[in-house]
């Protein structure tokens, strides 16, 4: 039987992970059509002191593949955060869906009420998995994906709600 930390955490960052290629096509596909240059894109904020798109897709690449490395308790794979194209962006998220897959379902077993130790800025914190999925984890990952969803809508990419919902509900 496979935990339920297992359950709802690596399938969900996969599709999520799966949403921002689909978001980040339908991006490139309009720039093209526009001639608008896809660095424009990579570069642009929802506000001028938030952090780029770019960043946005690093920070939910980090927090799915720490998530998981956490909760199963393996080292997390490093990744150096320094993509800036639309074609780094897409082998950061190939790369870091294929770390997930790759992480044995049987190490999340036991780990749901089991209380580890991770630091969180410069803050040590103290969860089980469940906690750390719940609490931090999930919505970490959501929070980047979501703002990577409204950089791109606010540059004018025509997408929406179902383009955002589409693999969650594959």
């Amino acid at each position: 039987m496979t935990s339920p930390v297992y359950n709802y955490t690596v399938p969900t960052f996969i599709k999520g992970l799966e949403t921002l290629t689909l978001i980040l096509k339908n991006a490139e596909d309009y720039a093209k059509q526009n001639n608008i240059p896809l660095s424009d894109f990579v570069n642009a904020r929802l506000y001028e002191d938030m952090k780029p798109l770019s960043f946005q897709i690093q920070s939910a690449s980090n927090t799915a593949k720490g998530s998981v490395s956490r909760l199963a308790g393996i080292e997390v794979v490093s990744m150096e955060d320094n993509e800036t194209t639309f074609e780094e962006l897409y082998a950061r998220i190939n790369r870091t869906i294929d770390v997930i897959k790759a992480v044995d379902p049987k190490l999340f077993e036991g780990k749901d009420h089991t209380e580890f130790q991770t630091k969180l800025g410069p803050y040590e914190v103290t969860f089980t998995g469940q906690s750390y999925a719940n609490r931090f984890g999930l919505p970490n990952f959501f929070f980047h994906l979501n703002i990577a969803y409204a950089i791109l809508r606010s540059k004018g990419v025509p997408i929406g709600k179902m383009d955002y919902l589409k693999y969650f509900n594959a």
